[in-house]
């Protein structure tokens, strides 16, 4: 693919650990993971009965594992995100529609403000991802937020989520329901702080800096080379 195409004469930088893991073959010089500006994402300690979902109505995104956890105990789910082209479309009528209860809510593609309004006031996001994501941006939007993340622990999850802190990583869809009604004992603030402490703009910034700093010293005649870079 492109980033092996161009490995040899690029230096990349990843946005997790795990994105390094899936590819070791390339010329990885630094883990950055990515980050959000915490004084532009609102925060409450108070919350309403409902989980969220939000991201892409695709397979890979499965919200239909979080309609199936919801339902299991009772709980509304609001399904906020786009669906778009063809394939999408199919996935929302064929797994979605069919499982959508009267308590359920099809909000559509939320934009900043709104994605803002749903996720400070849900219970949980719930994030049950199929596929090996790098990162994952959503799940640090929420805990900005104060609100915890249930998912399941595919790519970059259990390094984004504190498990029993900031949310619940579940290995298997059927303990994602048990993990919405857990989820309720953790602490909001604990979610902002990790959040703050992780994920904040000045680190990425640092981050990127150092990694800059080395791929100037590895190109540089003489350098050490381009394998077997620093965290």
């Amino acid at each position: 693919d492109y980033y092996r195409a161009v490995s040899a004469d690029v230096s990349l930088v990843a946005i997790s650990d795990r994105q390094r893991h899936l590819a070791p073959e390339l010329n990885w010089i630094a883990t950055v993971h990515n980050a959000l500006n915490l004084d532009t994402w609102p925060f409450s300690e108070h919350k309403r009965d409902y989980a969220l979902f939000l991201g892409r109505f695709h397979p890979e995104k499965a919200p239909h594992l979080a309609l199936e956890a919801a339902h299991e105990i009772g709980l509304s789910l609001v399904l906020a995100g786009r669906c778009e082209g063809p394939e999408e479309q199919e996935y929302f009528d064929r797994e979605i529609q069919p499982r959508l209860g009267r308590q359920d809510r099809v909000f559509g593609i939320a934009d900043a403000e709104a994605k803002r309004a749903l996720l400070v006031d849900a219970r949980c996001l719930i994030f049950p991802v199929q596929w090996e994501e790098p990162f994952g941006m959503v799940m640090i939007e929420s805990m900005a937020c104060g609100t915890p993340v249930v998912a399941l622990n595919n790519g970059a999850v259990s390094e984004v989520i504190i498990d029993g802190v900031t949310g619940i990583v579940c290995d298997e869809p059927h303990e994602l329901g048990d993990a919405l009604k857990r989820v309720t004992e953790l602490d909001p603030a604990a979610c902002r702080a990790h959040v703050a402490e992780n994920f904040n703009a000045p680190g990425l910034a640092t981050g990127y800096s150092a990694a800059y700093r080395t791929a100037m010293l590895r190109s540089a005649p003489g350098g050490p080379g381009q394998h077997g870079a620093d965290r």
